[in-house]
């Protein structure tokens, strides 16, 4: 009876052992998962607090580099006189050299093609001096043109090629209107055949446009 008795207590013994082993056990492997998961979330936390003060920063350079960009603008367009000695005015009906130094910058350099206001720009240029039988040729590529912005736009080329007749004087006038247009026209070939009197001349020039600068607002995900 007492070996049975003695038995009965070490197997009791036993079974509470095993029982605190085993909740023992589990209750450590829960602190483990939580502690994992605390550990985890905490490297996130560091993580996007990172990215945060990252993106603070960069707004803040931004906002300041707007800011001096706006005053750079006022600066660059509030002189009377602009940059080819006309009068600088912000009406958009003013005729070359009156406008404003923004205005002047965007009719240099367009930011869409627009092929048949380059051909009445040019016309107006040649009715100006009076060319007789003037021809301008020139590939309209508007339905292939894609005047979206772009992130990082280059300068476009746009081929024309002119020609007409008058006399030397004329002609000089032209060549030189050409030079002093707000548009650039880099002229590639020139011939002239006549007399100081009546002269032809043909004149194949390039000129340009360049896309407007896409600005886009990114997202960043934290892993």
């Amino acid at each position: 009876m007492k070996i049975t008795m003695k038995r009965v207590q070490i197997d009791k013994a036993k079974s509470n052992m095993l029982f605190v082993v085993t909740v023992s056990t589990i209750v450590a492997m829960f602190c483990l998962a939580s502690a994992k998961s605390l550990i985890n979330q905490a490297t996130y936390q560091r993580k996007v607090l990172h990215e945060r003060r990252v993106a603070i920063s960069q707004l803040e350079k931004n906002l300041t580099t707007a800011g001096n960009l706006a005053s750079q603008y006022k600066i660059f367009n509030s002189p009377s006189t602009n940059l080819i000695g006309g009068k600088s005015t912000a009406d958009p009906n003013a005729q070359p050299p009156d406008g404003d130094n923004a205005r002047i910058v965007l009719n240099a350099l367009p930011s869409i093609y627009d092929f048949p206001a380059l051909i009445s720009s040019v016309t107006k240029i040649l009715n100006g001096q009076n060319i007789a039988i003037p021809s301008i040729g020139g590939a309209d590529a508007s339905a292939s043109i894609d005047n979206a912005p772009t992130t990082n736009p280059q300068p476009q080329t746009i081929a024309l090629t002119i020609g007409g007749s008058s006399n030397i004087n004329g002609v000089q006038r032209l060549i030189a209107d050409f030079e002093r247009s707000i548009r650039p026209f880099d002229i590639q070939n020139l011939s002239l055949a006549g007399s100081a009197s009546t002269m032809t001349i043909s004149l194949t020039m390039n000129t340009y446009y360049q896309p407007a600068k896409s600005i886009s607002v990114g997202s960043k995900v934290v892993r």
